[in-house]
Order: structure tokens, then C-alpha cells, then sequence
């Protein structure tokens, strides 16, 4: 058992199915948009093919109007943990965010669930507003958070409000153990601009291999516009498209640009995590044999249980 971790378009789900195959692996998300069913090419889910031949876990929980916690990923992954404990199979937890990592390794907060009427009340504020409250609130908290992050940021006020009592005091003092705090964490590392190239033929190909029609079907859906799903990077954009509020060249840059963003805050966070594992990558070619054989021992070795 292995976390392996990775920018978007780092090539790390590629990776994970080289190492499943001859290992008879299974894989496990570690993706907070992958959990959503119709939202598939934009969020390079893996495809019918691949989950053939790799059985996948934590893909397609809920549909993209529910609210989806990181406590509930945590009540998932127990439940994916426990079957592969009982069935004494290897698995590769992959993905790349950064927070449902921590909440398997280090453990979640047990602060209160968000009130809703708390959050809607919340929603209205701008960005700006919200981020300047928490800054102000919770500056321990700030400083270590993505800032960036609408839905972080409107849950942290959200403890403040309801609890009295800052979300940084929460995770310091009341967390409870993390299911996976023993396995080891492997993470490709590639240099930002040679990523960047990756991103865009990516998004490229996306655009031109179903994504559009994707968000069309997502568009027909009540309450699509505002839905939890429609925040994952690029679904906003191609639905400007579709409305034709802007050609196919400017939608592309824009998606290019906020994943190169979020690819970039993906790796700071990386970078923070204990005892990290690092791979540089070439995310253009193929993990090396070494490579490869290196993490294959290192899946064949992590059985946490013994």
C-alpha cells in the first residue's frame, strides 16, 4: 500500500496503472472531483477500459449537487481500507489533493459539520470579504491555508461561527488519528514549465475528445450552475463556451492558466508533507524501469498491517 501523489497532468494515474497491472494493485482516488458521477474527461477520471483492468475505488460517490466533506471522503476510505485490509490486496491510493491526503495521514478535525443557513450566509460575501475575515479570525490558519480555495476558506469561518473557536485550535488540539498515517508517500515532482506544455496538449485533447458534450449534459441538469461539481477547474469555462461567450482558443488559455495556477499550489503543498518521497519526472515520457521496479518493491513492501 502506497499514496501516490502529483500535480495535475504529472502522469501520475498512468503511472499508478503500470504499477497495478503486474502487481494486481488496486487503485484508490485521491481526488475531491473524481467522487462526482457525469464529471469524467475534465476531470481525467480513469475510462471504462482502464477500470476493467484495475479495479478503482473513491470515482463516482455522489452526484454533482451534493455537498461531499472531507470527513465524508474519511468515512469512505475507511470503508475502501478495511475491504482491502480484509482481502489482502495491494493498493495504490492516487491523486492530488493535498487535503484528503492529510486527512488519511494525519488525521481530521473534529470540529462540527457546516451549518448550511452558516455557509449560504457566507456564500454571499466575495472572495476578497471572506478571505480578509479568516485572515483576521484565524491568522494561523491563513497563513498555512489555500487562500484561493472559496469552499476552505467559507468552512473555517463557518467553525469560527458556530463554535467560537479558531479552526487552526480545532486541528491543533482535537484530531483524531489518521487511518494511513504509516504508508509511505510517494510524489512526482516536474518542472513547472515542462508541465505546463503537458497541461496544455492535455486540455486539448480534453476539448476535442468529449468534453464539451460532457458539460452540455451537465448544463441540462437543475442546478448545475451552482453545484459543488461545477467548481472542478475548466467545467466554468467550457460552459462559457458552449453559451458562446467565448471561442474555442480564449477557453483553452483560461484553462490552461488556472491548472498551471493549481498545479503550482499543488506542489507547495507537497512540498510540506513529512518524510515525502520525491520523484523528478518528465511528465513527456514514461517513469523509468528503475523507477518503475523502485516503487513496485515499495508497494510489494508496504503491507501496514503486518
Amino acid at each position: 500500500m502506497i499514496f501516490l501523489l502529483g500535480p495535475t497532468a504529472a502522469g501520475k494515474s498512468r503511472l499508478a496503472m503500470t504499477l497495478a497491472q503486474p502487481t494486481g494493485a488496486e487503485i484508490a482516488s485521491v481526488d475531491a472531483f473524481q467522487i462526482y458521477r457525469g464529471l469524467d474527461i475534465g476531470t481525467g477520471k480513469p475510462s471504462q477500459e482502464e477500470q476493467r483492468k484495475v479495479r478503482h475505488h473513491l470515482i463516482d460517490l455522489v452526484e454533482a449537487d451534493e455537498e461531499f466533506s472531507a470527513a465524508g471522503y474519511a468515512r469512505e476510505a475507511q470503508r475502501v481500507f478495511s475491504d482491502l485490509e480484509k482481502r489482502k490486496v495491494p493498493s495504490i491510493w492516487v491523486g492530488g489533493t493535498g487535503l484528503y491526503h492529510r486527512v488519511l495521514t494525519q488525521g481530521l478535525s473534529k470540529a462540527p459539520g457546516t451549518d448550511r443557513t452558516v455557509a449560504e450566509n457566507l456564500e454571499k460575501k466575495t472572495l476578497e470579504e471572506l478571505v480578509a475575515a479568516v485572515r483576521r479570525v484565524d491568522p494561523v490558519w491563513a497563513e498555512k491555508a489555500d487562500l484561493k480555495n472559496r469552499r476552505r476558506v467559507v468552512r473555517a469561518l463557518a467553525v469560527w461561527e458556530q463554535t467560537g473557536r479558531k479552526m487552526s485550535d480545532w486541528q491543533k488540539q482535537e484530531t483524531m488519528k489518521g487511518l494511513m498515517s504509516e504508508v509511505q508517500t510517494w510524489c512526482l515532482m516536474p518542472a513547472i514549465d515542462i508541465l505546463v506544455e503537458v497541461i496544455r496538449k492535455r486540455v486539448e485533447g480534453m476539448l476535442s475528445g468529449g468534453w464539451v458534450e460532457e458539460v452540455k449534459g451537465l448544463m441540462l441538469r437543475e442546478g448545475w450552475a451552482t453545484s459543488p461539481g461545477s467548481r472542478a477547474i475548466g467545467y466554468r469555462e467550457v460552459g462559457e463556451y458552449v453559451q458562446g461567450k467565448m471561442g474555442r482558443a480564449e477557453t483553452c488559455d483560461k484553462i490552461v492558466s488556472a491548472t498551471k495556477a493549481y498545479a503550482k499550489r499543488q506542489l507547495t503543498w507537497f512540498r510540506k508533507i513529512p518524510n515525502l518521497q520525491s520523484i523528478e519526472i518528465d511528465p513527456r515520457e514514461p517513469l523509468s524501469e528503475a523507477g518503475v521496479e523502485k516503487l513496485v518493491r515499495a508497494l510489494e513492501a508496504g503491507d501496514i498491517s503486518s
